[in-house]
């Protein structure tokens, strides 16, 4: 008992991390970065709480996902939740508090968000997100201004061979519609597309009475990624309107992705199925060759709000910040997050005059630390150049360190000694 105790007192949970002062640092930069993009594109950002009741967190999601949740009661005998994504979040707020805002509306979001899972590299069971979300907007200009702006925060932060993996959900909701299948094979056919397990995939089609179009329609799926012309490719495969209505605004999306410069940097792919119920069109993914998993994902959720009571057209993505960072340091990509930090040594006499000079230097917006331990000056040397100062000033007599290398400086007026 006694063991488990001092366990839990040391430790955190499983799937959650401490953000030691570096790893913080890289984590605040690329949120800023990412923040910074989204307010070029004009989106504000608003900020929900993190438990949220069970009922408006479940909408819109399947059982999948309800079963990760974390859940508890509150003392009225309500069930809350964790979030475990962000878009529910936005649409509950949208519908509640901006039901007579002016659409569209552009809203952003900087939040951690929870799922209870095998924890591993790039999978916690608490995460961080930062995304966007489009409302009051149905057209392919709006869809793509999504995945541009997916593509421009990719970018922004240095990472490199990434691709934004676009598909229309249409498309195989369609297949589905056409086909005579039971709702539960139907479920199974989307998990093991979801999964990417295509050897499933081929043995629950051998299951189906289908046509031998309809099977090659569904196991060509994987094969149908790349460019504008996999879009061809797919018009052949089918006979239903909504695969090719699908397809038809795919393209459209398409062409404007081109008109935003991005198109470089985006395959088309129609196996894209995505984990939430709520996707009604255009989906996307982002990858990299150094990451086993998704590094951004979004798309249309057309019905979502309907379901809050405020109807209304909507697209969004989100990027992992956890899931970038690991990949990003894969790559080698270093992040611009050296700064200067001065650490303040002075003598007794001079402590008032030390003081005031760090009051100066933060006023000037610079990063200050005063020696505060009452030690000898070798030992509070010591201490700096073991910690992160970039400069180690010194404000007394030069007899003390005549065996040191220094020069003289001058800060905020003040004549002050430079320790190298």
């Amino acid at each position: 008992m006694e063991s488990e105790l001092n366990f839990t007192k040391m430790q955190t949970p499983d799937g959650t991390k401490d953000y030691l002062p570096e790893e913080a640092k890289k984590k605040k930069y690329l949120e800023r970065e990412i923040d910074s993009i989204f307010a070029r594109w004009g989106y504000e950002e608003v900020i929900t709480p993190a438990i949220e009741f069970f009922a408006a967190l479940s909408i819109g999601t399947g059982s999948e996902l309800q079963q990760k949740m974390y859940k508890l009661f509150d003392r009225k005998g309500h069930i809350l939740a964790l979030r475990p994504e962000m878009t529910a979040p936005i649409a509950r707020l949208v519908a509640n508090r901006l039901k007579e805002a002016p659409r569209p509306l552009r809203l952003s979001y900087q939040a951690n968000v929870f799922k209870y899972e095998a924890p591993q590299a790039g999978r916690q069971r608490e995460f961080y997100q930062a995304g966007i979300e489009l409302i009051g907007a149905k057209e392919q200009l709006a869809d793509a201004e999504i995945a541009a702006i997916a593509v421009e925060v990719l970018q922004q932060v240095g990472l490199k061979n990434f691709s934004l993996d676009i598909g229309q959900i249409d498309y195989f909701i369609g297949l589905m519609e056409e086909a005579d299948l039971t709702t539960e094979m139907k479920k199974k056919i989307r998990s093991k597309l979801n999964q990417k397990d295509f050897v499933g995939l081929e043995r629950l089609v051998k299951e189906t009475d289908l046509t031998a179009r309809q099977r090659k329609a569904l196991l060509t799926l994987p094969d149908l990624r790349g460019g504008r012309e996999i879009i061809d490719r797919a018009r052949e495969l089918v006979d239903n309107q909504q695969s090719k209505s699908a397809l038809d605004n795919l393209e459209k999306i398409y062409k404007n992705l081109e008109l935003l410069g991005v198109a470089d940097c985006i395959n088309l792919d129609l196996n894209i199925i995505r984990g939430f119920n709520y996707y009604t069109g255009m989906v996307f993914e982002g990858y990299t060759q150094d990451l086993g998993f998704t590094i951004c994902g979004g798309g249309r959720y057309d019905n979502l709000l309907e379901q809050f009571g405020a109807a209304s057209p909507a697209t969004g993505f989100a990027v992992g910040i956890d899931r970038l960072l690991i990949a990003l340091e894969n790559q080698g990509v270093e992040l611009p997050i050296e700064e200067e930090r001065i650490f303040l040594l002075y003598e007794e006499d001079k402590k008032e005059a030390a003081i005031n000079l760090a009051k100066d230097l933060r006023a000037d917006d610079k990063k200050v630390a005063l020696e505060i331990i009452d030690r000898d000056l070798a030992s509070s040397i010591d201490y700096a150049s073991k910690s992160d100062w970039s400069r180690l000033v010194y404000l007394g007599s030069k007899e003390l360190i005549k065996d040191r290398d220094y020069e003289l400086d001058t800060l905020c007026g003040q004549e002050v000694i430079r320790l190298k």
